[in-house]
């Protein structure tokens, strides 16, 4: 049985050449899930972009509801013996809306689209790949103006973001609100703090409330997205152990996000990203229910893979390399070569 996954067209001419890379990377660790004994191969038959998925039997149903989740995926078909298409599925619907995560425009956004590859890297590295359409628990310690949790709350998830911003915390915490206000979904808003046990001050937490429809808001089958301001590195200190399912972070490729350190007193011979890391990642897998996993994405020219694998590994954390691993790596800009580090937390 074969299937073509035909992908979604990217704007950026040049990007668009690494999209397939790209796709077929996330959809291998998906498939060594779902469906082991699947084959990939990129397709130019259609000249549009494309994959084909071979495998011996029809993809239950379930497989299918899981590739809907795909980042890249346009429409999937099923190749019929006199050559036709027969449509399979789509993209899988977004529980607020689709454009939630897209509106919002600002100078260093991370695509969200990518965002969605980087969730789903950590999920199929963890062992929750299964119950994924429960309301798993996702953190983004560098969340920035929120892209990834609008991206995870459309899964159906809660989320949490950090961040050391104010100002772009509160950019996300007014568009959030307007957007639940002017599409009329039921939601509660309430300011709320987290003691910190390291340190006098508490972190201000602005947590939202919501459900896709008023039914499901009155009989109280909400999810949560909760936005809170403090260090990357203390997110641990103010959830405690096992809070979350999934970590993804899009690290920052030139903008601070360290409360603590000033670039200044970071060890010689790293800057102060790899400082801010090295005290981060033991709260990071802390924070993480065992089993969860971590997907890291980054600027590969100033910051390289194996300095990143090496600093999960001495946290603690089991580094996931080889095979679809190993092919994430793709231009972005000039200056951005874009990599992703994966790793879990066994116990």
């Amino acid at each position: 049985m074969q299937y073509k996954m035909l992908l979604w067209p990217h704007a950026n001419a040049r990007y668009q050449n690494e999209t397939l890379k790209l796709a077929a990377s996330e959809l291998r660790l998906m498939l060594d899930q779902l469906a082991p004994e699947a084959e990939i191969a990129e397709d130019a038959a259609l000249f549009m972009p494309c994959l084909t998925i071979a495998c011996p039997e029809r993809l239950p149903e379930p497989v299918i509801a899981a590739l809907r989740g795909h980042s890249l995926l346009y429409g999937l078909f099923e190749c019929r013996a006199d050559g036709g298409l027969f449509p399979v599925a789509g993209r899988a619907p977004a529980y607020l809306g689709s454009d939630l995560p897209a509106i919002l425009k600002y100078k260093g956004k991370t695509n969200e689209m990518f965002l969605q590859l980087l969730i789903n890297a950590a999920l199929y590295s963890s062992n929750f790949w299964e119950v994924a359409d429960q309301p798993l628990e996702l953190l983004d310690p560098m969340c920035g103006r929120a892209t990834s949790l609008f991206v995870a709350v459309n899964r159906g998830w809660n989320a949490t973001g950090a961040d050391v911003d104010r100002a772009d915390l509160k950019e996300a915490e007014t568009f959030l609100k307007r957007y639940l206000e002017y599409h009329r979904f039921k939601h509660a808003v309430s300011k709320e703090s987290r003691t910190l046990k390291q340190g006098k001050r508490a972190a201000a937490v602005t947590r939202f409330d919501f459900s896709d429809t008023p039914e499901h808001f009155k009989d109280k089958q909400t999810l949560r997205l909760s936005l809170v301001n403090l260090d990357a590195a203390q997110a641990g200190d103010a959830y405690g152990k096992n809070a979350f399912h999934i970590i993804a972070c899009d690290l920052p490729y030139g903008v601070r996000h360290d409360a603590q350190l000033p670039a200044s007193s970071a060890p010689k011979g790293k800057n102060w990203l790899e400082g801010l890391l090295a005290r981060a990642l033991p709260g990071w897998k802390a924070a993480l229910k065992p089993g969860g996993a971590i997907a890291v994405s980054f600027n590969a020219q100033t910051f390289k893979l194996e300095r990143l694998r090496t600093m999960m590994a001495a946290a603690g954390l089991e580094v996931l390399s080889g095979g679809a691993y190993d092919q994430f790596s793709h231009w972005v800009e000039q200056a951005i070569t874009r990599d992703i580090a994966v790793c879990k937390r066994i116990k």
